[in-house]
C-alpha cells in the first residue's frame, strides 16, 4: 500500500479537485485525505455553487484535475451538475461520492461517463484504484473520443454498444448475444490468464466465421458477447449462430499444457427497439439444452407477451420512483394493548405513480427477482428515518427487512449513517425479520442482525407460532419484540378456544424476555380478547390507520 500511495502522489503538484458535497464534515473529511496527492482541494457544499466554481476555473482554462460529487445536493442535483459539466466538457474526470449503491443512478452514471462510483463510507483501497484509474486518464481532455477496448479481445464494451443502439431512427438492428457456457468455472479452476489466453483465440475465431454483411463484436461481460448488424438479417444471423455453436462446440486450445474448451449459447433478437433485452430473454430460451444452442426472440413473442409489458411497467415505475424519491413510508400506528397509547410506528412501503400509491403485491416479486429489493430498502430506510426525525417522538419507528436485504453486506453501514445524518439513537429504531427466524440460519444475515442489535437497534421477529420453533435460538436472539403470525389471530371470530392458545404463546415469549405484537387486527371487539391472553401491543385497522408524512 506505501507504494501505491507514493506512485499516487507523483505530479500532485500540478492537480486540483472540486469536492461538492452539503455534509460539510463529509467533505472536510475527503479534502484531508486528498491534499497527499492534490495541490489544492475545493470545496462546494451545494450544486449551484460547485457548478459555479467549475465555469470559473473553465473559463480561465485553469479547470480541476477532478471533481467529486455527491448525488443528493441542494440547489442543484448531482446527476443534473454532472450534466451541465458534460456539456461544457466531455472529457472532464468526475468521480461520484454517494451514501446508496442504487442502479438507475450507477447506470446513469456510466452513460455519463462518470470515472468512478464510491461509497460512504469511503472505503479506502476503492479510493486509490479509483485515482490510479484516473491519474492514468490525465490530459484526457485531448483525446479522441474512440472508445476502450477490451483488452482481452480487442472488441469494444457494453457502454458503447448501448451508445450504438440509442438512435433507434437508424432502423432495424440484428443482435446475437454469446454466452461462453461454464465460463467463469475455467477461470476459478485454471485462473484467469488461461481463461484469458482461451478468450483470446476464440475471439479470433468468431470474427473468421462472419462473412457479408460485416458486424460489429462487443464484450458485454465476462463470459458473454453480443454481435451487431445494422439491419433485419434474420435468416443469416440464425445460420451464423448455429455454425458458430457447432464450431465451438469442437474447437479448444491447449496452450501451456492444459487443454481448455466451451460450448456457446446464442439469443438472437430483431427490431429497432430494446433488442440487448430482447436477445437476452433469447438467451434465456437455451439455458435447458445440454452443449449450448440457439434461441430466438422476435416482435411476434414481445406481442404474445403481455407480461413482458407489464413488466417493464412496474420495472419503469421503481425506477422513476428511485429517480424522484417516490418510495413513500406510510406510518401505521402499534399501541399498547391495555392503554392504547401508541408506542411504536410501523413503516409500510409504497411507491407513489401519478399521484397514487402502489403497494409492495404490485412490484415486489419483480423487485425481488429483478435484483433490485436492496436499492428499493435503502431508498425506505433513509426516507423513514428522514421522516420520522420530523415527527419529534419517543415511540419506536419499525422497517422492514427481509433476509434478501440481509444479504447486502453494507446495509449496517447504510444504517449506521442515515442514524448519525438524523441525530437518531439507534434505540427509537426497530428492525423487523419478516422472514422470521429463517433469517437466524443463514450466517451472513445472522451476523448483521446482532451486529444491529450490538449497536443498540431493536429486533423484531416476524410470524412467531406458525413453521418451525427453536427455542435455544430464540434465546441466543433474544429479539426485543415477536409478532404472533397472523393465521393464528386471524381465528379470533371464528376459534372459542384460539385465546387460550395465544395466551400460552405469549407466555412463551415473555419466557424468552420478549414482548408480544398481535398484526393485523381490524376488529376492535378483539382487543379485549388480546388483552384476556397478555398481547403487549396490537397493529391493525382497529387501532390506527396508516398515514402519509409529510416533509417540513
Amino acid at each position: 500500500m506505501a507504494n501505491s500511495i507514493q506512485k499516487l502522489k507523483e505530479g500532485s503538484e500540478c492537480r486540483s479537485v472540486l469536492i461538492i458535497d452539503d455534509d460539510q464534515e463529509i467533505a472536510e473529511s475527503l479534502s484531508r485525505i486528498l491534499r497527499v496527492f492534490f495541490r489544492e482541494c475545493v470545496i462546494a457544499t451545494d450544486g449551484e455553487e460547485g457548478h459555479a466554481l467549475f465555469l470559473d476555473r473553465y473559463k480561465a482554462s485553469d479547470p480541476f484535475t477532478l471533481v467529486v460529487t455527491d448525488l443528493e445536493l441542494p440547489k442543484l442535483g448531482g446527476l443534473r451538475l454532472i450534466r451541465e459539466i458534460r456539456a461544457l466538457s466531455p472529457y472532464q474526470p468526475i468521480v461520484i461520492l454517494s451514501a446508496h449503491d442504487e442502479a438507475n443512478f450507477m447506470a446513469e452514471a456510466i452513460s455519463l461517463n462518470v470515472q468512478g462510483y464510491l461509497l460512504k463510507p469511503l472505503a479506502m483501497p476503492k479510493l486509490f484504484e479509483t485515482l490510479e484509474k484516473i491519474f492514468a486518464l490525465d490530459g484526457t481532455s485531448e483525446k479522441t473520443s474512440d472508445a476502450i477496448t477490451d483488452p482481452v479481445t480487442g472488441w469494444k464494451t457494453f457502454p458503447d454498444l448501448s451508445e450504438r443502439l440509442e438512435n433507434v431512427d437508424e432502423g432495424p438492428k440484428t443482435l446475437l448475444r454469446l454466452r461462453i457456457n461454464h465460463f467463469n468455472n475455467i477461470i476459478s479452476f485454471v485462473g484467469e490468464d488461461y481463461a484469458n489466453d482461451y478468450l483470446t483465440e476464440l475471439a479470433r475465431l468468431l470474427e473468421s466465421l462472419i462473412n457479408e454483411p460485416q458486424g460489429e463484436f462487443y464484450r458485454t461481460a465476462t463470459d458473454e458477447f453480443c454481435l451487431l448488424f445494422d439491419g433485419n438479417h434474420t435468416a443469416y444471423a440464425t445460420d451464423l449462430a448455429n455454425n458458430m455453436a457447432s464450431v465451438v462446440r469442437y474447437f479448444h486450445t491447449s496452450e501451456r499444457g492444459i487443454i481448455l474448451n466451451s460450448t456457446l449459447s446464442i439469443g438472437i433478437a430483431t427490431g429497432q427497439e430494446n433488442v440487448v433485452l430482447h436477445s437476452k430473454r433469447a438467451l434465456e430460451k437455451t439455458n435447458d439444452r445440454p452443449g449450448g444452442g440457439v434461441g430466438f426472440y422476435s416482435q411476434i413473442d414481445q406481442m404474445e407477451d403481455p407480461a413482458l409489458n407489464s413488466s417493464r411497467d412496474i420495472l419503469r415505475m421503481i425506477f422513476n420512483a428511485l429517480v424522484h424519491e417516490d418510495i413513500v413510508p406510510l406510518f401505521q400506528p402499534i399501541v399498547n394493548a391495555q392503554s392504547l397509547d401508541i408506542t411504536m410506528y410501523q413503516s409500510l412501503i409504497r411507491i407513489r405513480k401519478d399521484g397514487q400509491l402502489y403497494g409492495p403485491d404490485t412490484f415486489l416479486n419483480l423487485a425481488i427477482n429483478m435484483g433490485q429489493m436492496i436499492m428499493i430498502t435503502r431508498s425506505m430506510i433513509r426516507n423513514t428515518l428522514q421522516l420520522y426525525s420530523s415527527l419529534h417522538t419517543e415511540s419506536l419507528v419499525v422497517i422492514n427487512l427481509s433476509s434478501n436485504d440481509l444479504s447486502d453486506e453494507g446495509l449496517v453501514s447504510y444504517i449506521r449513517f442515515w442514524t448519525e445524518r438524523f441525530n437518531l439513537p439507534p434505540s427509537c429504531i426497530a428492525f423487523q425479520l419478516i422472514n422470521g427466524i429463517e433469517t437466524l440460519y443463514d450466517e451472513i444475515p445472522a451476523a448483521m442482525v446482532r451486529e444491529l442489535q450490538q449497536e443498540g437497534y431493536k429486533i423484531i421477529l416476524n410470524h412467531f407460532g406458525a413453521g418451525e420453533f427453536d427455542l435455544p435460538l430464540l434465546l441466543s436472539l433474544k429479539p426485543d419484540f415477536m409478532n404472533l403470525h397472523p393465521t393464528v389471530t386471524e381465528k379470533l371470530e371464528s376459534d372459542p378456544e384460539i385465546g387460550h392458545i395465544i395466551a400460552s404463546m405469549v407466555d412463551i415469549i415473555h419466557l424468552v424476555g420478549s414482548k408480544a405484537i398481535a398484526k393485523n387486527i381490524s376488529d376492535s371487539s378483539h382487543i379485549d380478547l388480546l388483552n384476556a391472553a397478555h398481547i403487549d401491543y396490537i397493529q391493525g385497522y382497529a387501532v390506527g390507520d396508516p398515514f402519509e408524512v409529510t416533509h417540513e
